[in-house]
């Protein structure tokens, strides 16, 4: 039933006079304009949670410049246990919570501790009476931009923004080899027998994955990192890529690789630039590995030794914001 009291995370639009000069001339239209999932509205309908100018109303009813309308979110209980957990807040507003999820931790599992209790505690530390709902899915071994949604309306619209391609999510790694050029990868991919490997197969579900080669460097053997000895790259810094600068690196030149023989660039790595536009699970190391250059530090796609980490972070998404319209940028750099 609708509420008698407002809250900030009411979601409220205005009509405005670009509204009525697009045509648009009943409640249902309205929020067809403004991308809100029919299947999520039909539930704020029937619950009364959908107002106009204050009064309950239904998608036929017709509206006028500057009518004001209301959706309220309804009644939730968090759905996972809360866990004392340490959390680093990128972004935040009445819709998304936006943290820089840690390497070594799942982001959902049964059975075990994962990030989704943490979420779950500031929840309930915040007075958020919501389920714990994930846009993203991140490895255990990768760190950077997890996107949480704070209700099934924002769930649903920022979903949809995945699905037309226009919820940015970038990310950035390290890979054996040289790969300096730019291109967009399209690979259909499916879970191996084993249940653990994904590969590349002509029954797999499509994917595509766009990188950009930004720098090519060779480990400097003994020389650790910030000593003045060696040149610490630009793109990898401390703390960023974890054990891929435990020792230092130094950029290797257009000029240096021209005079390389194919076994010397081999022992070199380069960092690169990636975004996704579709989620598949180990997607980017399952591309990188068929293109030859598997991620440094991954022993399941690549020939590295058991027992090491792959560097790989999400850092950046960008997308448009549910109440303002307006593009959203939030880095984990």
């Amino acid at each position: 039933m609708s509420r008698k009291t407002y809250r900030s995370d009411d979601v409220c639009f205005l009509l405005r006079p670009d509204d009525v000069m697009a045509g648009i001339e009943t409640v249902g239209a309205w929020l067809d304009a403004k991308h809100m999932a029919r299947s999520v509205m039909k539930t704020l309908f029937q619950e009364k949670l959908v107002l106009l100018n204050g009064k309950k109303t239904n998608p036929k009813e017709s509206v006028e410049l500057n009518d004001e309308l209301r959706l309220q979110m309804p009644k939730e209980k968090i759905d996972h246990d809360p866990v004392p957990m340490e959390l680093v807040i990128l972004y935040e507003d009445e819709d998304l919570l936006i943290l820089d999820k840690p390497v070594g931790i799942t982001v959902n599992s049964k059975g075990q501790v994962s990030l989704a209790n943490g979420v779950a505690q500031y929840f309930k530390d915040n007075g958020i009476k919501r389920k714990v709902r994930f846009l993203n899915r991140l490895d255990r071994d990768t760190s950077g931009c997890i996107v949480i949604a704070k209700s099934a309306l924002a769930q649903s619209f920022y979903q949809q923004q995945i699905e037309d391609q226009r919820f940015e999510k970038w990310y950035a790694t390290v890979v054996q080899g040289v790969l300096l050029d730019t291109n967009i990868v399209d690979l259909p991919m499916k879970r191996g027998e084993d249940g653990i490997h994904y590969e590349v197969r002509e029954d797999g579900k499509p994917t595509r994955t766009v990188y950009n080669g930004t720098g090519v460097f060779e480990e400097v053997e003994g020389v650790q990192l910030g000593d003045a000895t060696g040149n610490q790259p630009s793109d990898v810094t401390d703390g960023q890529f974890g054990d891929v600068v435990a020792t230092s690196y130094r950029e290797v030149s257009a000029d240096e690789l021209a005079t390389m023989t194919e076994a010397d660039k081999a022992k070199l790595v380069s960092t690169v630039d990636i975004r996704l536009y579709t989620g598949k699970t180990h997607q980017i190391r399952v591309a990188m590995a068929h293109l030859g250059h598997p991620l440094v530090g991954d022993a399941l796609y690549g020939n590295e030794r058991a027992g090491r980490t792959y560097e790989l972070r999400a850092r950046r998404v960008v997308f448009t914001s549910l109440r303002t319209g307006q593009i959203v940028t939030v880095s984990a750099d």
